[in-house]
């Protein structure tokens, strides 16, 4: 904690000098995204949104349910229904209309309800104030807050794109800018950025990779991996840590990976919204459509991973808030997630989320295997738990059940350690998921109302763990100057037992893909996962192997070596006899 206290107050010296341009730039956010073209066209042909006051959550209210024992609570996650809190014997829970209250009543619950609408006005007008505290600080950079880019309000989509678009322009090194190759179900471009010492080098580094808003309403996670990314970006050459860091392990950082909905949550459409646009499955809504539901259709892209999908903690039922999709990867959010993880050698993730104070690893589901590698894995999240001042554990004994999560694909897919932080906690009511600005940039440093909690610890510690070798694996080896090598691996993962599959299993087909350009010097050091994959049936590591291979100018494999690694070990190999590459 001291240490990331010193860091912050030479943090704030060295950066108020550019949060004038910054800001600046920040307001005329909307010329920067000419650039973006698909961005602004997709978002033209949608038709606008309704007036927040006409928004249809007019009926939304909040029901406290007596759930006092663990089990109560655990019954109570299990119908679906939207609920906010279980942390106190009186539980509290959204209701979006009459068929969530019958459910309530048909589950024997005794509650109480009121309406929501006193706190959704009481959270915009704070909003309103925060905007307009935004604009002045534009006028006036002293106003600015901590945090790097000294932001005092919460980002919209179209801010945080040209934010991104921005960096990448003006560290051209150090930030490449990213599409996914899939829009989002509405057609909303999404965007990442990649960020090393030398980007444009396939260099064999590994992945840090750190995302937010998964769940729409979860706006603070978008902040806390923007401003993070840009601490990273301007720190580097001036800070040490930062710059030996960028300088040995790439990090992967979407600030939204679900645009529509949050779209609908941050222009308080439907504030509360929690997932993505699916109102029926296997067909693509308008943007009319899905701004006129009431609020629980959509699928909960936490729950449509493909390991473990359909499992306890996620619901068939399409207004289920843990609804889980009609397959695992069928919304194109989290398809692109899945490739995105396993075009790259991700090592540890951090999937922020908010606000219950607990750090997650899996298993997220009561039906998986404890892991393998389970104390290499506790052991770090233990860590990031002591950073940020909260438990630390598998889903099932510091929160709930959960099937189909992020987590569950890093482990069993590509043998990532992946966890969820669930930050700014401490709120009570519509609050809890996004509380007032001020508090984003005191759970950022680990100061205030969140002393000795602090997202930066502990996402930099994540990313330091992605660079240890301990952690992975890592090949050394010969081959021909300026020559691609490839390493590839075919998995196969599988589902909870479905009726969608009537009573059996999914099969998810993964391919694991990425390259590495030989230096100059003809020695290479790639940093892998594991070959050895975690079992989804058994704590024992299934016996796989990466296969390295080159091509020949026409694009033809002519040469591969199999390595066989499990993590923490190292494997040489020979690849010198090569066709050879274009001299440099």
């Amino acid at each position: 904690m001291n240490s990331t206290l010193r860091h912050h107050e030479k943090h704030e010296n060295s950066t108020r000098r550019r949060r004038a341009g910054r800001l600046a730039a920040t307001a005329v956010a909307t010329s920067t995204l000419t650039a973006l073209a698909l961005a602004a066209s997709a978002a033209s042909e949608q038709p606008a949104a309704p007036d927040a006051a006409s928004a249809p959550v007019a009926g939304l209210q909040i029901a406290t349910v007596s759930a006092a024992t663990p089990a109560q609570k655990q019954r109570l996650l299990s119908t679906g229904l939207d609920v906010l809190d279980v942390e106190t014997p009186r539980a509290e829970v959204l209701l979006y209309g009459e068929a969530d209250r019958q459910r309530l009543e048909r589950g024997g619950w005794r509650f109480d309800v009121e309406p929501a609408a006193a706190q959704l006005e009481d959270l915009r007008e704070a909003r309103a104030t925060e905007d307009r505290a935004q604009a002045a600080v534009t006028d006036d950079p002293s106003k600015a807050s901590s945090l790097p880019t000294g932001r005092v309000s919460y980002r919209d989509l179209e801010t945080v794109n040209a934010e991104l678009h921005d960096l990448a322009e003006e560290h051209p090194e150090q930030v490449r800018l990213f599409e996914m190759p899939r829009t989002s179900l509405v057609g909303r471009p999404i965007y990442g950025v990649e960020i090393a010492g030398d980007v444009a080098a396939e260099d064999g580094d590994p992945v840090f990779l750190l995302t937010g808003v998964h769940h729409a309403r979860e706006w603070p996670t978008l902040e806390l991996t923007t401003e993070f990314a840009t601490e990273a970006v301007t720190s580097y050459g001036s800070d040490p840590e930062i710059t030996a860091l960028m300088d040995s392990a790439r990090m992967i950082v979407v600030p939204v990976v679900n645009p529509d909905g949050y779209v609908i949550s941050r222009e308080l459409i439907n504030e509360m919204k929690r997932k993505n646009c699916r109102v029926r499955p296997g067909v693509v809504p308008t943007w009319e459509e899905c701004v006129a539901t009431t609020g629980d259709l959509g699928v909960d892209p936490n729950r449509n991973y493909g390991p473990f999908w359909g499992g306890p903690g996620s619901s068939v039922e399409t207004s289920a808030g843990n609804h889980h999709g009609a397959h695992p990867y069928s919304e194109p959010e989290i398809a692109n997630m899945r490739d995105l993880i396993d075009s790259h050698q991700v090592t540890v993730a951090v999937n922020a989320h908010t606000p219950d104070a607990r750090l997650l690893r899996a298993p997220s589901s009561p039906l998986e295997p404890v892991p393998a590698d389970v104390d290499l894995y506790d052991g770090l999240a233990q860590e990031l738990g002591s950073l940020l001042g909260w438990k630390a554990g598998p889903w099932p004994e510091v929160y709930y059940d959960a099937s189909g999560t992020a987590e569950e694909h890093g482990l069993y897919v590509n043998g990532t350690f992946g966890f969820t932080p669930e930050l700014m906690p401490g709120f009570s009511g519509l609050q809890r998921f996004h509380p007032p600005y001020e508090y984003v940039p005191q759970q950022y440093w680990g100061t205030g109302e969140y002393e000795g909690s602090s997202a930066r610890a502990a996402f930099l510690r994540a990313w330091q763990a992605a660079a240890d070798p301990a952690l992975h694996s890592v090949v050394t080896g010969t081959a021909p100057r300026g020559i691609e090598l490839t390493v590839r691996k075919d998995v196969t993962v599988e589902s909870s037992a479905t009726p969608v599959a009537d009573g059996g299993t999914l099969e998810s087909d993964h391919e694991l893909v990425s390259t590495l350009e030989v230096p100059t010097s003809g020695r290479f050091e790639w940093h892998l996962l594991p070959s050895l994959r975690q079992s989804q049936e058994s704590s024992t590591l299934l016996e796989e192997s990466w296969t390295i291979s080159c091509r020949n100018p026409a694009g033809k494999p002519v040469r591969s070596v199999e390595v066989t690694l499990a993590r923490g070990d190292t494997a040489e190999v020979d690849l010198s006899r090569c066709p050879k590459g274009p001299r440099r």
